[in-house]
């Protein structure tokens, strides 16, 4: 009895220590991948901006973008560039066209977390006033002003991957990105990159909304 109870012990022992070697290898993996993409992240991203035409591009470093959780990843807004950054483990592994608040809406600077996420979401308050018959009556409509027609409705401007910054209204979410100043307060994004973002970005992620990314300082030379 007492050799049985020592086999189940000894059997119970190495099957731990064979998780905790697997567990282990697992994360000497990762680390290892994490290092390699940390050699030439810097490098890749500044080659790709010294290249011309790359402020209508986005940058992703795939790399990166794999290794990316809800706990390694921020965002930073840059509004003097229109740019916007996907940071892991601070280093950029994506650099992304944005629009954001015209002069008569301007998007707030300051340190964020996302609120919430919705993947298909509308306004509440900007979108388009239609009358009785479904005509726009008003085609750039605030719910809080524009009044509506006897008959018609309020139709809320569809905002795609919708990622809250704040409680009266600010956000990221899919949109016209023209290269300047657009929006009505929001971060407008493209859509492959509100999908990638929407994908990693949980409830509590950091984002930072400055005048230059802090990120772009740090990785100077």
């Amino acid at each position: 009895m007492i050799a049985s109870r020592l086999l189940v012990i000894g059997l119970v022992a190495s099957a731990l220590t064979a998780c905790t070697t697997l567990e282990e290898r697992r994360q000497r993996a990762e680390a290892k991948k994490l290092s390699d993409a940390k050699a030439t992240s810097r490098a890749d991203h500044a080659a790709w901006r010294g290249a011309p035409g790359w402020r209508d591009k986005t940058y992703r470093n795939e790399a990166l973008i794999a290794l990316a959780t809800d706990s390694n990843s921020a965002v930073e807004i840059a509004l003097r560039e229109q740019r916007g950054l996907l940071l892991v483990d601070e280093l950029i592994a994506m650099d992304f066209p944005v629009a954001t608040g015209k002069r008569s809406h301007p998007t707030p600077a300051g340190s964020y977390k996302i609120l919430g996420k919705v993947k298909d979401y509308k306004s509440n308050l900007y979108g388009k006033i239609v009358d009785a018959a479904g005509t726009v009556v008003v085609s750039d409509a605030d719910s809080r002003t524009d009044a509506i027609p006897e008959g018609g409705s309020f139709q809320g401007a569809r905002m795609p991957y919708w990622m809250r910054l704040t409680n009266d209204g600010i956000g990221m979410h899919v949109g016209y990105v023209p290269g300047r100043p657009a929006s009505h307060g929001c971060i407008r994004l493209r859509a492959q990159t509100a999908g990638t973002l929407f994908g990693i970005i949980k409830i509590g992620t950091p984002v930072v909304i400055a005048q230059a990314a802090p990120a772009l300082a740090v990785a100077k030379p």
